[in-house]
């Protein structure tokens, strides 16, 4: 079993995790604002405890996004430095991905349902994907995708519905009824890993220079949302 890195910094939380054979540990914090200060320390401290140099790792892993634009832009800058430090391949996943597996396994979801990850993306907007769960596999239903909480559309099911991410702030707007509602769960590096893993194990491994931060937003958007910070200043996000 290869010896592989996760972080997650897509959030208001900064998480890494480490797999090595069958066991795996990790670090998680509440970090808004702090993901600069803390990521690196958090990667040092997790190594060291392991007693595993960074050369040795066989992969990094880690959330591309959708997300915050600045724990995006932070974790891609941490990821494009341990990779070529350590001469590591990566695998970028999806942020709403490993929150849908975040769920599943803190809320102990089993049984067959349907997962709604959700980010709120400011600008009345929200990052969002639906996944469905047969008790062993995710599947998902939608591609990530950006837009107001009103348009979302899930294909039909009679599975009940698991809504998580904070997201679901937006829930007056949203015509759904879901059995379980989650808004303060944030995605986990652990669940990185449990979405990279078996991709690696089969090669699926790119080169850094290969990859690419997923932001979602198009130049409208960020226009739209440069004009707000300025008419605002005081009221900036950093998503």
């Amino acid at each position: 079993m290869k010896k592989v890195l996760a972080i997650d910094t897509t959030t208001q939380a900064c998480s890494v995790a480490l797999s090595l054979g069958d066991s795996v540990c990790g670090r998680f914090q509440l970090a808004s604002r702090e993901h600069t200060r803390l990521l690196l320390p958090m990667v040092n401290d997790l190594l060291s405890e392991a007693g595993v140099k960074l050369t040795e790792l066989d992969a990094l892993a880690f959330t591309c996004g959708p997300g915050s634009f600045t724990g995006i832009r932070i974790g891609f800058s941490v990821i494009q430095g341990l990779a070529l430090g350590g001469d590591l391949p990566v695998l970028p996943v999806s942020s709403l991905e490993t929150l849908a597996h975040t769920a599943r396994r803190k809320l102990f979801i089993e049984d067959n349902y349907r997962l709604l990850p959700m980010f709120d993306a400011r600008m009345d907007e929200v990052y969002w994907s639906a996944f469905e769960w047969n008790g062993a596999k995710l599947t998902r239903l939608t591609p990530d995708s950006l837009s107001s909480p009103e348009t979302i559309i899930l294909p039909y099911s009679e599975l009940p519905l698991a809504v998580m991410g904070d997201g679901w702030h937006y829930a007056e707007r949203i015509d759904f009824d879901p059995t379980i509602a989650a808004s303060a769960l944030l995605p986990d590096a652990r669940d990185v890993l449990t979405i990279a893993m078996p991709k690696i194990e089969n090669g699926a491994l790119m080169a850094i220079d290969e990859v690419q931060p997923l932001y979602l937003r198009d130049k409208v958007s960020w226009q739209k949302r440069k004009r707000l910070r300025e008419n605002n200043p005081i009221s900036g996000t950093g998503i």
